[in-house]
């Protein structure tokens, strides 16, 4: 016999602790009620479950990888991909974007001259009708930036983007034009007399000249203006209109001295001369300036969509292969006759992308296609002796495709590897600080909640349309239901009836509600049941099998709130709503955290359990976190196991006195502490495993729960007490152990990253244990005030609250 504690809701009285004892090692259940309440035929139903789920398995669940095959297609595409980008994307020339960008505009600019009301064919014409209908104040001040030939690139106002959007409507409420000097200084005038009937009246009529009359005189100018058309000056498109408008800022002053300062450079490649052939004494050659305005940015566009034919050809190709053969693989595995009989394959076992072989074929696709392009640069430029050829044949957008490949796939598989490793051992200790302690179920209860979320997920099963995806989920649930087995240490077989079966779920219930004063067990049930999430890694080889897999039905809904008349669905919900934004608000500023911080963090080694590194007074104290048992736990069993940890004599795990180190598998979370006698803290829930803020889960849900169910249905005031004092406590010895760390090991003797030659995630560093101590004690001690404010507002009379902690 063990002696276990735990804190239950007795009725109407407050928490209260009691002693209770189970054999360690249980006889098997029987049918029957037995000793832990199970009704008959319970076992005979879940043993019909599993019987049923497992003979329905007909093929073996697999991740889809890339074969042989694949990667024969992924390189021919490549090279397909790559002579196509030779004989036809060829050279990227700045003539030919300016050429195309130059149609486009002049195409442009007759569309809207024509929605003006202008009815000729002449686009010289078109343009001076389009700023006789839309003048811009600040053409007043053509002199003062440049002339006629200057003044679009020096006056802000006539740069085509958002700083010349936003100086136009500068000049409408100010008066004045902001530009640049011909020594590229900032230089701000006043609108003469002469246009200053252009700037709007009221606030309306400046808005509208600052904005729409800005945009039409844009369109105006696009082409040149009325007196340079073909080839007149045009505008700055948004790049060098972003490099002029930088260029006047003062860190550039000294960048006009010299023959090539910055300055200088933006206005040499809007003029056209930066660009423009040169003879061999140097000067321009006629006719071969390269003015980059706008038309030739738009031309670029066009050359990239020229550069881009081959790359999408290749997209195509490797994609449209994946598709055609795994929907092939899909009509022969599953028996498809008809067209009536597709609705059977699931979308993610034939759509192109999002698996392992999807982004493995982009990348070889694309490395390949991007090797033969390159290859071919580096050719022709060696046979024309001019390195700039190299960098005119080189497909840009496929280079950018193959880096954004090899991103995806190595992210992947960097995700696909911590599924292999496991839970990390920061977030296994963080783990245990987030066993608050406070709220309990006894065994029975435990076992409803358990049996309730395998509910969850066998009603999801049956609700499958799709075989394959139904049998992943299977597969999980097999897995899962093992390993809380295994968690709660009895000796229970998965088909020997621990899980209930609907009706002896439903038959329990009534039971004990019918047998207790108090129901507020079955809304700690309901929380957690609500917030458990199917699906998630188990840290154990399939983890990558169960990648996708998404919760497709409503069973809390359509099956537990209307077998049971206390828990409705509106009111689960509010209570979840309730935690969500508990959560919110006990989190503080969310956009300055960063998600999964305890991944950032290392306190036990991951493959040698808990090694000792710290001096001899820090031991103990990290043996009183973690438990004496857990110092020997390492790889395979951090690897095997959900979550490792000590349950008596660790900090915030419940209490001395209670079984020692345990692997917690469940649904829920550490509200439901030490289970009846098998010593089973939910706080190591599967659904916990996905991001690392334990302790804010569980203070949420505690804070929640208190305000939502114990305060407002029941007034448990005296219970809200009682959680609160226990709470405290854990702040305390959050305090206690905080200062043994800082005095047990000195500044000078913590180990800096790698200072010793040792891998760092080998290393045990104390200021990263503090850092996920103090996170933890700061949710702890806004979920007391939290409680405290409740209980003041509820007009709880009761003695002044300590104030450790702040």
């Amino acid at each position: 016999m063990e002696p276990l504690t735990a804190f239950y809701m007795d009725d109407d009285s407050p928490l209260i602790q009691y002693e209770i004892a189970f054999q360690k090692r249980p006889k098997l259940l029987m049918s029957g009620a037995g000793a832990y309440g199970g009704s008959s035929g319970a076992s005979e139903v879940y043993a019909g479950v599993t019987e049923s789920l497992e003979d329905e398995i007909k093929w073996k669940p697999r991740v889809d990888e890339a074969d042989k095959l694949d990667y024969i297609v992924a390189v021919s595409s490549g090279v397909l991909a790559g002579l196509i980008d030779v004989f036809y994307a060829g050279e990227f020339s700045l003539d030919r974007a300016s050429e195309w960008g130059k149609d486009k505009i002049e195409k442009v600019v007759m569309k809207v001259a024509r929605v003006e009301g202008y009815t000729g064919d002449d686009l010289n014409d078109a343009i001076k009708a389009l700023e006789k209908n839309h003048p811009l104040a600040a053409d007043g001040n053509t002199n003062d930036f440049g002339g006629g030939l200057q003044h679009h690139l020096r006056d802000f106002s006539h740069h085509f983007s958002i700083g010349g959007l936003f100086f136009s409507i500068f000049t409408q409420f100010t008066g004045l034009v902001v530009g640049a000097d011909k020594a590229g200084m900032l230089h701000v005038v006043p609108v003469p007399e002469s246009h200053r009937a252009c700037i709007g009246r009221n606030f309306q009529e400046k808005i509208a000249f600052g904005t729409i009359g800005w945009f039409f005189h844009m369109v105006s100018d696009m082409a040149g203006s009325s007196g340079s058309l073909m080839g007149g000056t045009g505008i700055p498109g948004p790049l060098v209109s972003f490099m002029k408008e930088l260029s006047a800022l003062p860190f550039f002053k000294d960048a006009g001295d010299g023959d090539m300062g910055f300055r200088l450079w933006v206005t040499k490649l809007f003029n056209g001369t930066l660009l423009a052939n040169h003879d061999e004494n140097g000067k321009i050659i006629k006719d071969s300036v390269r003015k980059f305005d706008l038309r030739t940015e738009i031309g670029i566009l066009g050359e990239v969509g020229r550069q881009a034919i081959p790359v999408l050809i290749n997209q195509c190709v490797v994609r449209g292969f994946y598709f055609c053969r795994r929907l092939a693989r899909e009509i022969r595995d599953l028996g498809i006759s008809g067209l009536g009989d597709l609705g059977r394959i699931a979308p993610e076992d034939i759509l192109p992308w999002g698996t392992p072989a999807m982004r493995r074929m982009v990348t070889v696709s694309s490395g390949v296609f991007t090797g033969v392009d390159i290859a071919d640069a580096a050719v022709r430029a060696i046979k024309s002796e001019n390195p700039v050829t190299f960098f005119l044949r080189v497909n840009y957008v496929g280079v950018a495709t193959f880096v954004i490949a090899c991103v995806v796939d190595v992210n992947a598989t960097r995700a696909d590897k911590a599924l292999e490793e496991g839970e990390s051992p920061e977030e296994a200790y963080e783990h245990g600080l987030s066993d608050l302690g406070c709220l309990k179920l006894d065994f029975m209860q435990a076992r409803m909640l358990h049996s309730i979320e395998h509910a969850i997920v066998t009603h999801d099963i049956a609700s499958e349309k799709h075989p394959k995806r139904a049998e992943r989920k299977r597969a999980w649930l097999k897995e899962w239901g093992e390993r809380v087995v295994e968690a709660i240490d009895l000796v229970w077989a998965a088909d020997a009836g621990y899980f209930l079966g609907d009706d002896a779920v439903y038959d329990s219930i009534a039971a004990r509600l019918e047998n207790s004063a108090s129901d507020s067990w079955l809304w700690l049930v309901a929380m957690e049941a609500k917030r458990f999430r199917p699906y998630v890694p188990l840290h154990g080889d399939n983890d990558k099998l169960y990648k996708g897999l998404k919760l497709g039905s409503d069973y809390l809904g359509e099956v537990f709130c209307e077998h049971q008349g206390i828990v409705g669905r509106k009111e689960l919900a509010k209570l979840d709503k309730a935690v969500s934004g508990t959560r919110g608000k006990l989190d503080g500023d969310v956009t300055k955290r960063v998600v999964g911080a305890a991944g950032t963090v290392v306190v036990v080694v991951a493959t040698g359990g808990l090694a000792f590194y710290f001096a001899p007074a820090i031991a103990p104290t990290l043996a009183a976190a973690l438990g004496l048992e857990a110092a020997a736990l390492h790889g395979a069993a951090l690897t095997s196991a959900s979550l490792a940890f000590l349950g008596g004599g660790a900090l915030a795990a419940g209490g001395a006195g209670m079984a020692g180190g345990m692997i917690l598998i469940a649904g829920g979370g550490a509200l439901l502490g030490a289970v009846g006698g098998s010593g089973v803290s939910a706080a190591t829930s599967m659904a916990l495993a996905t991001n690392g803020s334990y302790v804010l889960d569980e203070c949420a849900k505690l804070v929640a729960f208190c305000e939502e169910v114990l305060i407002g249905r029941y007034g448990d005031l005296a219970s809200v007490a009682e959680i609160h004092a226990v709470l405290e406590q854990r702040i305390v010895e959050l305090d206690v152990e905080i200062e043994a760390i800082k005095r047990g090991v000195p500044d000078d003797e913590v180990p800096e990253d790698n200072d010793d030659g040792t891998d760092d995630k080998d290393e045990v560093s104390p200021k990263k244990m503090i850092k996920i101590l103090n996170r933890s004690r700061k949710f702890m001690r806004r979920s007391s005030d939290e409680l405290a404010k409740a209980l003041r507002a509820a007009g709880k009379k009761r003695p002044p609250l300590p104030e450790a902690g702040r």
